[in-house]
Parts: structure tokens; C-alpha cells; sequence
């Protein structure tokens, strides 16, 4: 299936195996990944990894844990090509018409508006096309930066959860960030 959503600078698209050095640049930086549920990766992790996304990842949010993984791509200029980034989204409920949205961004790509300009266009797509009421996105108290793209998003902060998850060995608060289908601007 070919699937894509375009922004201003960026093409949203499944990720492919040709995408395995661009996300090698940033899945294997430790300062990206410390509040990502993976850990480092070597070549081959990032190419395994990569095989399950192609082999799991739908287009549609329509049953439970159903998700989307979207590379970003630089549309022109002397980086065309290039996937910097990458957001994913899953249905946590059908019943609640809720789903859970993720970002991370290459180091050298950080700072510059693009995981607000990719997610931003996830968040208007998932709205106008599944019966989804409520998006939220669990951050770490650690990353504020996250926090505070969560808010220029549009989302609140609803919680926070007092060692709320065991994350890379020890217990860490998190944050709950959501908006409605009502509050969204797109």
C-alpha cells in the first residue's frame, strides 16, 4: 500500500529497509534514545527492527494495538531523502476511541519544528479518519522538551504518575498528555 501524508518540509511514510542508515544515525545515539523503549542499537537491530515494522505496521486504526510508524522524510533541499524522524500511533481502545502517539527526531534535526509539524499532521489524519475521540501520549518527567511539544500540540497534561512505569531498569514518573477530537485545530 502506498501511504503518505505531506507537510510543508517533510513526506510521512512507512519506513523502508533503504531507510537503515538514516535511522541508524539516531537509533543508535544514546541521548535519543534514553527515554525510547529501545536501547541503542547496533546495524543489525536497527535492520530487524526495521523488518518487523514493514511486517506489522498497518495504515488503519480500526482493532486494538493496530499501529502506524511513519519515517520523515526532508522533502528538498540539500538533505532531500533523508528520514530524521519518525512518529507512531496506536489504537489503545476501540471501545474508548482512544489511541497513543510517539515522536523521536535525529539529534541533528532537533529544535527545528519538524516533530511538531509531523505530529501535528498525524494527530488532523487520525482525527478525520478513524472514529477516534481521544489522543494521548505518555512522556517521561525526564523530557520536557517532549512535554512541551506534547503542549504546543494542543494536548494538557492530565497526571502525573508517581513511578509509573519500570523503564530501562528503574522506576520513572510519567506524564499523561491528551486532547480531544473537539480541542484539535487542524
Amino acid at each position: 500500500m502506498t501511504f503518505r501524508l505531506e507537510t510543508d518540509r517533510l513526506i510521512l511514510r512507512p519506513l523502508a529497509l533503504s531507510d537503515e542508515d538514516d535511522l541508524l544515525e539516531y537509533q543508535s545515539h544514546p541521548e535519543i534514545v534514553r527515554y525510547i523503549p529501545w536501547p541503542e542499537r547496533t546495524r543489525q537491530q536497527v535492520k530487524e527492527a526495521l523488518v518487523k515494522v514493514i511486517a506489522t505496521s498497518k495504515f488503519e486504526l480500526i482493532d486494538e494495538l493496530d499501529y502506524i510508524n511513519l519515517g520523515w522524510e526532508i522533502k528538498s533541499g540539500k538533505e532531500q531523502g533523508k528520514v530524521i524522524g519518525q512518529s507512531n500511533m496506536s489504537l489503545k481502545s476501540a471501545i474508548d476511541q482512544c489511541a497513543d502517539i510517539g515522536w523521536v527526531t535525529h539529534q541533528n534535526f532537533q529544535g527545528q519544528g519538524y516533530a511538531f509539524e509531523a505530529s501535528h499532521a498525524l494527530i488532523a489524519y487520525a482525527f478525520r479518519r478513524f472514529p477516534i475521540h481521544r489522543i494521548i501520549a505518555d512522556i517521561d518527567t525526564r523530557a520536557p522538551k517532549s512535554a512541551a511539544l506534547a503542549e504546543k500540540l494542543g494536548m494538557r497534561r492530565e497526571g502525573t504518575f508517581k513511578d509509573g512505569e519500570f523503564f530501562k531498569g528503574s522506576w520513572c514518573d510519567m506524564w499523561l498528555y491528551a486532547i480531544l477530537k473537539s480541542e484539535f485545530h487542524a
